[in-house]
């Protein structure tokens, strides 16, 4: 398959093959094209995810947020991060 880039590309794909970033213009092409595709698992997973967890909302009615224990837990994680750090 021969594809031909809209001008504009053109520097941007020499650029990153000129500084040692891909080996050749088909390896720029290809690693664009492998993180859409792994872009587009992830978001076809997220969306899974969503719909699963509508539908078990309407399945149970859910049940109400408790923000205080929300913040509380946040608050929580955030001191144990700073102190692994």
């Amino acid at each position: 398959m021969n594809i031909a880039l809209p001008p504009e590309f053109v520097p941007f794909v020499d650029g990153l093959v000129a500084a040692g970033s891909y080996p050749t213009r088909d390896d720029v092409v290809r690693d664009a094209l492998a993180q859409m595709r792994d872009r587009q698992s992830k978001f076809e997973s997220l969306r899974a995810s969503v719909e699963e967890g509508i539908a078990e909302l309407d399945r149970t009615g859910g049940a109400p947020l408790d923000f205080e224990e929300i913040k509380r837990k946040g608050r929580e994680r955030l001191a144990a991060n700073r102190q692994q750090n």
